[in-house]
């Protein structure tokens, strides 16, 4: 909305009336934010469910610098342009990561009034500070105090605490040894319910992402209150999917006096295909690839008894585990569009000997995601959760 002074006067009553409105709803917003944090706004809103139609959009630029010959300083830079989180916030700012040392960010939050979500307030806090990564690839947001602070109202600040395990190859021409090490291991089974049917698909030796009590920071709302986040995101390296098991991630928090726990269970689905699509402004763009989503809140669990493997990955089995069927279930679905290049890219020798870039040197990425039945609290957990994770999310 724009500011009241950009609002010409007009001595139509139409017209006054309007102009009041608008400077009324500005001052009531103003006054909401002066008296209060922006955290502690309308608790009970959490609760409601998201706004039907809504929609998490935006655009990233990656600057993988430390794949390329014509950058030196080596940082990897994560530019948000916006990332609006249907009515409820938006980031925008970025995070520069030093490979295996730091990743370090700082993301402007805008805030929808929960009164009135139309109205909107810049800048209300800010999500900011460091996050370690020790040799074993683990960040640890609370060694370099990682915080969310609310920077407008009654400022105050809350810290992000406990691991995240990054994955373990993060890098192709590393693949090949940590196949070899895990030869050993065993495959992992991952079973989901598909129009009454159990469907369960087998993944070699998968990468976790994992969190290891892990606590999301309160804010910049009181319904995203401090968060526990526990469980893993795995990497299936022969197709490039990301997958739950059946212990799922796990999101634990209170709301007032009553305690909450949701459970996320799916898969994100890598797709190598080029194409276009139209983004949130009405703009045409290419894409090299998309990771396509399919992410189920507290959906029912799979007995073990039930999650029969027959020995191989039937086709049919592993295109109704990734499907886009059921997405009226509470989850969140659409895809993640990346356009990719390698311009100016660092080489290695590939397994035949050739060389090959080590990855791209440059990604856009467009969100094009819709939340179906979630709550404020469980929307606003998971994009809370989302920028923890770009750096070993975004790996090759």
């Amino acid at each position: 909305m724009q500011p009241a002074e950009t609002v010409p006067p007009t001595a139509d009553s139409k017209g006054e009336t309007m102009t009041h409105r608008m400077t009324a709803g500005v001052a009531t917003l103003a006054a909401l934010l002066a008296a209060t944090p922006a955290w502690a706004q309308s608790s009970n809103r959490g609760l409601q469910t998201v706004t039907d139609g809504a929609k998490v959009t935006g655009h990233m630029t990656i600057d993988f610098n430390s794949r390329s010959v014509r950058n030196t300083n080596g940082l990897d830079v994560y530019t948000i342009e916006a990332l609006t989180v249907a009515d409820l916030m938006a980031y925008a700012g970025s995070a520069q990561r030093k490979p295996e040392d730091t990743i370090t960010y700082s993301l402007r939050i805008d805030v929808n009034n929960p009164a009135n979500p139309s109205q909107i307030a810049k800048e209300v806090a800010i999500l900011r500070g460091e996050t370690p990564i020790d040799e074993g690839g683990r960040y640890q947001p609370e060694s370099g105090n990682l915080r969310l602070d609310i920077v407008k109202g009654q400022q105050s600040s809350g810290k992000f605490g406990g691991v995240i395990q990054g994955r373990e190859v993060t890098r192709w021409w590393e693949l090949g040894e940590q196949i070899n090490r895990a030869s050993k291991a065993a495959d992992k089974l991952y079973s989901r319910t598909v129009n009454g049917k159990v469907v369960t698909i087998q993944v070699k030796n998968p990468d976790p992402l994992a969190f290891q009590g892990l606590v999301l920071a309160p804010g910049p709302f009181s319904f995203l209150p401090q968060t526990r986040v526990s469980g893993n995101l795995d990497y299936d390296y022969e197709l490039g999917n990301w997958l739950t098991d059946n212990n799922g991630i796990t999101f634990q928090y209170a709301i007032g006096n009553q305690a909450y726990t949701d459970k996320v269970t799916g898969s994100i689905r890598y797709v190598e295909e080029e194409g276009n699509f139209t983004d949130a402004k009405g703009q045409s763009r290419n894409y090299t690839g998309y990771y396509d989503y399919n992410m189920r809140f507290n959906e029912a669990v799979v007995k073990p008894e039930e999650a029969f493997f027959g020995g191989e990955n039937n086709d049919a089995d592993v295109e109704a585990f990734f499907g886009t069927v059921e997405q009226d279930q509470a989850g969140i679905y659409g895809r993640v569009y990346y356009l990719d290049s390698e311009d100016g890219c660092k080489r290695e020798k590939n397994e035949s000997g050739q060389m090959e870039c080590i990855g791209p040197t440059k990604s856009e990425v467009y969100w094009d995601l819709k939340p179906v039945k979630l709550t404020y609290t469980q929307l606003g957990n998971w994009f809370k959760l989302e920028p923890l994770t770009i750096g070993p999310f975004n790996d090759e």
